[in-house]
């Protein structure tokens, strides 16, 4: 059944930045098939942050019409433009946490992060026109495997607008650029991406300038075909080989697994 974002009395402030266990919003990739159940897609995600006692709420945010399980979902299509799910999801956030002076947190998986992307771009530079809410908060985004500078995986499906637009040098990534917008008050961004990804290379998954990268290597993967694609929504245990950038690139050693360095990045006012 799907869940109404909560609402909560006005604040008389903007909110600060803090290390806190906030709500958190999980939005999904795009759908070879079209659809999704966005209860499936993040269940190892959200049961690890429930069992390490995360507090705040955790919803998802689905965009086609065929998803079910979804705390909200827009009922687009692959055919929809990642702008217009952008706008959606922005005003869904203002009515609901900015309009309240709220913040929340954004874990956005491949395509997600290309939908945060833009919905902050367009907040900060048409904010309160054409349908774009004047502000968000949004204190953390966290990218799992997001195509920053595209993927060519993407022109396997290009008969659907949203694959076109993740294709590498298409209008919509040009657009994006590397810059990383952040909202009203701050937003701190953590990119993630894996050298052995078959859907998005390692390159790409951290291809924009945000202040904290990590690259993973040979995750435990059980989908020959997207291999570690996927493992970044699912691996939440043991150590594994990275590197780390922060002002620049560490050697590789071994490191906490993705979803703990997600669930990290949104409760610390940064992911060192």
């Amino acid at each position: 059944m799907a869940i109404a974002f909560a609402s909560a009395t006005p604040a008389s402030a903007a909110p600060g930045r803090s290390n806190s266990e906030g709500t958190v919003i999980f939005i999904h990739g795009y759908a070879w098939n079209g659809h999704h159940d966005c209860t499936d897609y993040f269940k190892k995600a959200r049961t690890f942050f429930k069992n390490k006692h995360w507090d705040g709420n955790l919803y998802t945010y689905g965009y086609y019409r065929g998803n079910s399980n979804c705390s909200y979902n827009y009922k687009g299509s692959r055919n929809t433009s990642l702008n217009e799910i952008a706008k959606a999801f922005a005003q869904r956030i203002a009515k609901n946490y900015e309009a309240n002076h709220r913040k929340v947190d954004i874990v956005a998986h491949s395509m997600g992060g290309l939908i945060v992307r833009t919905m902050l771009r367009h907040v900060a530079l048409k904010g309160g026109k054409d349908g774009w809410p004047r502000r968000l908060y949004i204190e953390d985004v966290v990218t799992l495997g997001t195509p920053h500078d595209g993927t060519s995986w993407a022109e396997g499906c290009d008969g659907f607008r949203q694959c076109r637009q993740m294709e590498p040098g298409s209008d919509f990534i040009k657009t994006l650029g590397e810059g990383l917008y952040r909202s009203d008050m701050d937003t701190d961004w953590t990119l993630i991406s894996s050298f052995d990804d078959g859907v998005v290379s390692e390159g790409s998954g951290v291809g924009a300038n945000s202040q904290h990268k990590i690259q993973y290597r040979n995750l435990p993967n059980d989908d020959p075909a997207t291999r570690d694609h996927n493992s970044l929504t699912k691996v939440d245990s043991g150590w594994h080989t990275a590197r780390i950038k922060h002002s620049r690139w560490s050697g590789y050693a071994e490191h906490k697994a993705p979803l703990e360095r997600a669930r990290l990045a949104v409760y610390q006012h940064s992911a060192n």
